[in-house]
């Protein structure tokens, strides 16, 4: 049976009103901080009850989590409708890998995580932590496929080590300022010198090996 015109109502006010939560608890933590940011603080401001946030989230830690896992969700969901597919292997990891960057930059929750990566703030939300290597792995697993079938992977790559060292790659540009990362086309010739060269042979290389 179809669910009733207020069944349906009901439904998207409770969806607003925890997007509602999660918007306000976002905007707390990118102005005063995560380990700031109580649940009386978070009622406060989105001018709630304590029994409606209740109804939603378990406790502070829960908001957290659930604003985290809302927008690496996101991030696998745009990748399917915006990756640009490139003739160019080479191009195409460097590419993904730059989109992968330039989402989490713009992801507020996600900054949280950057702006004050704390080893105490990572075990609040260390079981969501699972959800990052998803949607890198989302990202990721469309070049590495494409790398396998073309015969050009490095040999002992998997695909878990090859999303774990784009996703180290990523995390590393996050947590440190490199000078290099400011300039789009620096960052790019670095991925292509030397991250990209680590995933997979070249075609020269592979040409060669084919000759031997």
């Amino acid at each position: 049976m179809p669910d009733s015109p207020r069944s349906g109502r009901l439904q998207a006010r409770a969806e607003d009103t925890r997007r509602v939560i999660l918007d306000t608890a976002v905007a707390l933590y990118l102005s005063q901080g995560a380990e700031n940011t109580t649940v009386s603080a978070i009622i406060k401001r989105a001018r709630l009850g304590r029994t409606t946030f209740y109804r939603y989230f378990k406790d502070a830690d829960d908001v957290l989590r659930q604003a985290v896992t809302r927008d690496f969700d996101a991030v696998m969901t745009d990748f399917q409708t915006q990756r640009y597919e490139h003739e160019d292997l080479e191009e195409q990891i460097v590419e993904d890998v730059v989109w992968f960057i330039r989402q989490l930059r713009r992801r507020p929750a996600i900054r949280v995580l950057f702006a004050n990566n704390s080893a105490q703030l990572y075990e609040r939300i260390d079981e969501t932590l699972a959800v990052a290597f998803d949607a890198a792995l989302a990202c990721s697993r469309p070049s590495f496929e494409r790398a396998r079938v073309s015969g050009r992977l490095r040999e002992g790559v998997t695909v878990d080590k090859y999303v774990e060292w784009c996703m180290f790659i990523v995390m590393s540009l996050q947590t440190v300022n490199f000078p290099f990362a400011a300039s789009e086309f620096r960052l790019r010739q670095m991925l292509k010198d030397f991250v990209v060269p680590s995933l997979i042979v070249s075609v020269g290389e592979r040409e060669a090996e084919g000759a031997r």
